[in-house]
């Protein structure tokens, strides 16, 4: 019998989550999708990025491999995660020997909410586009042997009404180093630490900085060469029926703290995300809302 590798794309709710991997006794990403694939017939997961407890995804890379192709399954896919926040937004049929973690490139977004000097918050956190030792802006257990050294290739903070967007790109990140990142850089607005604090920590001095909460954090981009990846037809009815079943009875004030909601929000036409928030809860949610995007 012929065996295929499936590619799936897949986004989720980190709050609903204990992370993505998986621990015993706990609710986690990869342990509902590694039994709903094994009741399909298609074996263990592979996930391209593995997330923290709170941290968001709109796009995870995962890989299976079965005795189908991905259409021929995907939809029962889609039906048996309905009654948990994940959902999948994409597939694609790759080689035996893919590895969805070699990707060319991950990007991570991140919304900083009460943030007043965005000059220098911005000029914090150019100082860690390039290759550097990021051991002190990562957790690094004892028992680890790991190259602690990583290149960002690109950083960018953009103003979206009262919050900051930044957005990082690279090839791979050290597990709590983008958290570590943003920490640092609001250790350097509030006055906690300076820019200096920031290059000897690069360089190699111990610093200790704040690290920034999870449920900010959003993976929002994993990149392959010579894959194309095809999108779900319905993805955005599926995004629309599950926001609206979390926020129907949730006050308006919570609306902000969904990060993976405003992601959803920020690729929808302006007339489109009113129509969701006013099905979701009323005008006042789309005044909050579009303050954020």
């Amino acid at each position: 019998m012929s065996k295929f590798a499936n590619l799936f794309r897949i986004a989720y709710h980190g709050g609903d989550f204990h992370g993505s991997q998986v621990q015993p006794d706990v609710i986690t990403v990869e342990g509902v999708v590694k039994n709903i694939l094994k009741n399909l017939g298609a074996s263990s997961p592979l996930f391209a990025s593995r997330t923290d407890k709170g941290v968001n995804a709109t796009c995870n890379v995962i890989t299976t491999t079965s005795n189908k192709k991905c259409k021929e399954y995907v939809g029962d896919f889609i039906e048996r995660l309905e009654e948990y926040p994940i959902w999948i937004t994409g597939f694609s049929d790759v080689e035996i020997d893919f590895n969805p973690r070699i990707a060319k490139e991950r990007e991570y977004r991140y919304y900083v909410f009460n943030e007043r000097n965005k000059v220098l918050f911005n000029e914090a956190m150019q100082l860690f586009v390039g290759k550097h030792d990021f051991r002190n802006f990562a957790r690094i257990l004892d028992t680890d042997i790991v190259d602690t050294r990583r290149t960002v290739k690109r950083i960018d903070v953009t103003s979206k009404g009262k919050v900051l967007m930044c957005e990082i790109r690279g090839l791979s990140f050290l597990w709590h180093q983008v958290r570590k990142m943003i920490g640092a850089a609001s250790d350097v607005t509030n006055g906690r630490k300076n820019l200096t604090d920031i290059q000897k920590g690069l360089n190699g001095h111990k610093v200790d900085f704040t690290m920034a909460k999870a449920e900010f954090l959003t993976l929002s981009n994993i990149k392959y060469d010579n894959i194309e990846i095809e999108k779900v037809r319905n993805e955005r009815n599926m995004r629309i029926k599950y926001e609206l079943s979390k926020r129907v009875n949730m006050p308006v004030a919570s609306l902000p703290i969904n990060v993976a909601f405003l992601e959803y929000l920020r690729t929808q036409k302006k007339e489109q995300r009113e129509l969701i928030l006013i099905s979701a809860s009323n005008q006042k949610a789309v005044d909050e809302v579009n303050d954020h995007i």
